[in-house]
């Protein structure tokens, strides 16, 4: 066991958290529950990374007193890394599905298994059966302790099927780059594993997080603050990409949220603001996953529809099909009676061809999307 080397990746890797929850916080990005977890992520890490440091260092010195603490170090050290690995899933998860009340009924187990974990740790207070300290205060890997390892690379393998299962329902998530966190962190944990006295774990975590953050952070100017889909900054971009695309044609629907207006007035903005994070959820939800969505503006919304090339006949049937789905999906929300207000779209499509200027494509959107919303005014009359 080297101690200076532990000293030295241990102390940049609490020096990287600290610099990272300092950035966090100056950027005012600690508001909505999963930034509040990741920053609780970020102070196990510190911790963790603190007390694996202490208990290193008084590992073999004898002493009542520094015996019981290096117990007592340990204990917190195991709490805080399989807390860390809980609560990462619930951010991934948060972070992709923006909703509470999913954590309850999807990461039941995990919650289960963590509880079980800290069972442990008191229990093994009484009988050293996960990890031990012996008289010369030397610290002693039990073979039972190892199930401490599966809790953590099953919460981290739990956490990129449930990125991939996002993926395949939702399309695309390049917002959140998940490999970012997950190969520095599992590569020192596999490392660690074997070898007690190398202390990688914590480096890998801090690294992690940080390059998670940076990307996260260099692409939030793209993204939709409220609602999490894509914003309008981003949907130039995405024209352009689609233009230069030979591999597929594309299609456009605009959406508009009916008596968006008579919501806020009569509920509220923050009501308001519900409302329009369930519309972005419906428009995932019905989209297909090579789909891109976006918040245009205010309460209107965009969705590039795509089909191979040299299939426009697919392409309109997918654009067909996609306004149904959405209908049908806004419908099933507003039976459910899960909100104060009724959420009704009028949709307008247009095909991206090679002879219509983006201002055209929007415009016969736009135009499109008025004469739905004429037919949804005259029908309630």
């Amino acid at each position: 066991m080297n101690l200076g080397e532990i000293l030295v990746a241990n102390g940049a890797s609490i020096l990287l958290l600290v610099i990272l929850l300092i950035c966090r916080y100056m950027s005012g990005r600690n508001r909505r529950i999963a930034d509040r977890v990741f920053s609780a992520i970020i102070f196990c890490a510190i911790l963790g990374t603190f007390l694996e440091t202490v208990t290193f260092l008084m590992d073999g010195n004898g002493g009542t007193f520094l015996r019981a603490l290096n117990f007592a170090g340990n204990t917190l050290l195991y709490g805080c890394s399989v807390t860390a690995a809980t609560l990462w899933v619930w951010y991934v998860d948060l972070t992709l599905y923006r909703d509470v009340k999913r954590l309850k009924r999807a990461h039941l187990p995990i919650f289960i298994s963590w509880a079980l974990m800290i069972v442990l740790l008191v229990a093994n207070l009484f009988g050293s059966f996960l990890f031990s300290i012996d008289a010369d205060n030397v610290y002693a890997r039990q073979p039972v302790g190892y199930v401490f390892y599966v809790h953590l690379i099953g919460a981290y393998v739990i956490s990129v099927i449930l990125y991939y299962r996002f993926r395949r329902s939702h399309g695309k998530t390049q917002f959140f780059p998940i490999w970012m966190f997950i190969t520095p962190l599992f590569l020192s944990i596999i490392i660690q594993i074997p070898f007690y006295g190398i202390s990688v774990s914590y480096l890998g975590c801090s690294i992690g997080l940080t390059g998670l953050y940076m990307n996260i952070q260099s692409k939030m100017s793209l993204v939709d603050v409220l609602t999490g889909l894509y914003n309008r900054a981003y949907i130039e971009h995405a024209m352009v990409r689609a233009r230069h695309n030979r591999r597929f044609i594309y299609s456009g629907i605009m959406l508009d949220l009916d008596d968006f207006k008579l919501i806020n007035d009569s509920f509220g903005h923050s009501v308001g603001d519900n409302a329009l994070v369930d519309a972005a959820r419906i428009l995932m939800k019905a989209a297909d996953r090579d789909s891109e969505v976006f918040r245009y503006a205010g309460d209107e919304f965009i969705i590039l529809v795509k089909a191979p090339a040299g299939n426009p006949d697919e392409l309109l049937n997918r654009t067909l099909a996609m306004e149904k789905n959405i209908a049908d999906c806004a419908d099933a929300f507003n039976s459910s009676h899960k909100a104060s207000y009724k959420l009704v779209f009028s949709m307008g499509h247009a095909i991206l061809g090679t002879g219509i200027s983006d201002d055209e494509f929007f415009r016969i959107m736009d135009e499109e999307m008025y004469r739905d919303k004429q037919k949804h005014k005259e029908h309630r009359t």
